[in-house]
């Protein structure tokens, strides 16, 4: 018995020492020039048949010490011999016990210097296009495809430095990919995903810029699939000053000059072949040289082909939320010959107009009124179609119903917003409040605070570099139609307003005046820069301009007048004027002056007569 176990310790040392000589020869074999350029070989005419382009390898590297490999140098041609794919470098260590199971398990894996041409001409099909017609044969029968290889495929951790991809005139860099699948769960992390691009606008030349940040896809093979993107960043830049250089009342928005800074969290709710299911939980948008700050945006995102939907969308922006319960996005289709096109069902929200100053107004910056809107919104490529709007305040002092449309989004010159306003209503206390949201002067406070409830109807709109306004105001002091325009290239606001009953002399402490029933033309000059030359000559507080009116009736004291004309030129620090009564023999001309319009009752007045019969005599006498 002694001797059988000596034999059999014996016989396994034999044994061992033979495996060791077969691993060490089987190391050396496989590190030999020889098997690794046959290895080489297999490789390249095996790739080569499979994809029918031609592939080269530099280098096969084995090393069953630490049973890892490595390849050098892959190029793979498209079908016109162009380089299409050139890799640097492939290293991957293996699970050697995972080999005898027929699966191929790799622990890391690591690739260097991806570099990708990819060409689509507009006439033909695209230089990859056979690699992707090769997958399709491939997956044709996929019960005769076990029967060429058993092996199964799985990553454990992989790293990939330098990914640079040309699509046309297109250039995408990514810096840094990592991969992990570690109980179940695949993790995808891509460092700074870049690309440049430009735009030809008609004054400038517009660079683009676009980076990533960091974004991170969480992939469970049971549960919530994750995608989170922080730092990600969007830059634009032009030769030329930003627009509101010089125009320091200007907004700061300017699409030539980005710099938005964003954060993005999305969970993958469902996955199809044609559709997805997203939930935007989390976003956060800000530019702070534009002034954008948007707080928080949420939504659940259908995307089905073309078609976009969003539900229970939130925007939100330091103070001023919007509330979107349902959203639909139909996307250009050049096969059905469709262009852009959306709706979006009641939008509610509470809105503070001083969120939207620094970049669109900065006349708001002080407007911390909140304000409750209600709107339903649609729009193509080319505009934009506002219904049902309702505007008002929590006191319901100020309530407005209107509906708006905003056309020829794509040329600036012609852009052109219209609103229909069918009723505004402002009671007592929220004139005066809203006015003092403006750091503007006031002028004519007491008249604006005397007209009391205000009604109005009508509509105006906003042009390139002009505004009109029209309609109805319906007051407490009478009821005024008017028409006016406010010229940006001219600087001047001119227009004209009518009134059958007009408590002239409530409004101006002129209490010998009663209604008036007249017509009025004016123009005022808005211009900054011609105002303050006059200014400095004559200092003053009225505006700078002249009225024309045609006063049908008024009272003064006990008489009734008709037919009147009367006619007012201010410059800035008196204004002059004069009424002419006319009569069938004599005209009475009173003419006034006054300084301030708060201090009308104040106005200088000298009366004075003129003579008709004098002039038709001297005229019969010339005529004989």
């Amino acid at each position: 018995m002694a001797m059988l176990r000596k034999g059999i310790r014996l016989t396994l040392k034999i044994l061992g020492a033979i495996i060791a000589i077969l691993v060490l020869a089987t190391l050396i074999i496989a590190n030999s020039n020889f098997v690794q350029n046959k290895l080489v070989s297999i490789a390249t005419n095996a790739l080569s048949r499979q994809l029918n382009t031609e592939i080269e390898i530099d280098h096969i590297g084995l090393n069953l010490l630490n049973m890892s490999a490595s390849i050098e140098g892959i190029r793979l041609k498209d079908q016109q011999q162009r380089d299409l794919l050139k890799v640097k470098r492939i290293w991957g260590r293996l699970q050697p016990l995972a080999l005898l199971r027929k699966e191929i398990r790799l622990r890391k894996c690591e690739v260097d210097s991806i570099n990708a041409q990819l060409i689509k001409p507009e006439d033909g099909p695209a230089n990859y296009q056979f690699l992707l017609d090769s997958s399709k044969k491939d997956n044709r029968h996929p019960k005769d495809s076990t029967k060429h290889s058993t092996f199964k495929f799985d990553l454990k951790d992989a790293e990939v430095k330098g990914i640079h991809v040309s699509y046309n005139d297109a250039i995408y860099e990514i810096s840094q990919a990592f991969y992990n699948h570690w109980r179940g769960a695949h993790s995808i992390t891509i460092h700074h995903a870049k690309t440049d691009w430009q735009k030809q606008t008609k004054k400038a030349l517009v660079r683009w810029h676009l980076d990533s940040g960091t974004l991170t896809a969480t992939i469970p093979e049971n549960g919530k699939k994750h995608v989170d993107i922080k730092g990600l960043e969007l830059k634009s830049d032009c030769d030329l000053p930003r627009r509101n250089f010089g125009k320091p009342r200007h907004g700061d928005f300017d699409d030539r000059h980005f710099n938005l800074l964003a954060d993005f969290g999305i969970d993958i709710l469902h996955t199809g072949k044609d559709s997805v299911q997203l939930r935007l939980t989390k976003g956060c948008v800000k530019d702070t040289i534009a002034g954008i700050d948007l707080t928080e945006l949420t939504s659940d995102i259908t995307i089905s082909g073309k078609h976009i939907t969003l539900s229970n969308a939130v925007v939100q922006q330091v103070t001023t939320r919007l509330d979107i319960p349902k959203g639909h996005i139909y996307l250009p289709d050049k096969k059905k010959g469709t262009s852009l096109n959306y709706h979006a069902d009641t939008i509610k929200g509470r809105v503070m107009l001083k969120d939207i100053s620094q970049p669109f107004a900065k006349v708001l910056q002080k407007f911390s009124i909140p304000l409750n809107l209600s709107v339903n919104l649609s729009g193509t490529n080319e505009g934009m179609l506002f219904k049902d709007i309702h505007v008002n305040t929590d006191d319901n002092k100020l309530t407005i119903n209107a509906m708006g449309m905003l056309r020829n989004l794509r040329d600036a010159r012609k852009l052109a917003l219209h609103f229909e306003v069918y009723q505004m209503k402002a009671m007592p206390g929220i004139k005066d409040k809203i006015i003092n949201q403006f750091t503007v002067k006031k002028h004519m406070m007491y008249q604006v605070y005397a007209l009391g409830r205000i009604r109005y109807s009508g509509s105006f709109d906003i042009l390139w570099k002009k505004q009109q306004f029209r309609g109805l105001l319906n007051t407490e002091k009478g009821d005024v139609n008017f028409n006016f325009e406010l010229d940006g290239n001219t600087k001047y606001l001119t227009g004209k307003v009518s009134t059958d009953s007009l408590s002239l002399g409530e409004l101006f402490k002129l209490k010998n005046i009663s209604d008036i029933d007249c017509t009025a033309d004016f123009k005022i000059d808005i211009s900054k820069a011609r105002t303050a030359i006059m200014r400095r000559q004559k200092g003053g507080k009225l505006p700078i301009g002249h009225v024309d009116a045609d006063i049908r009736k008024v009272g003064y004291r006990t008489i009734h007048m008709k037919n009147i004309f009367a006619n007012i030129e201010s410059d800035g620090a008196v204004a002059d004027g004069d009424v002419t009564l006319k009569g069938s023999l004599t005209n009475l001309i009173v003419q006034f002056s006054f300084t301030n319009t708060e201090e009308m009752h104040k106005m200088k007045i000298k009366p004075k007569l003129n003579f008709k019969h004098n002039k038709d005599k001297k005229k019969k006498d010339k005529s004989k």
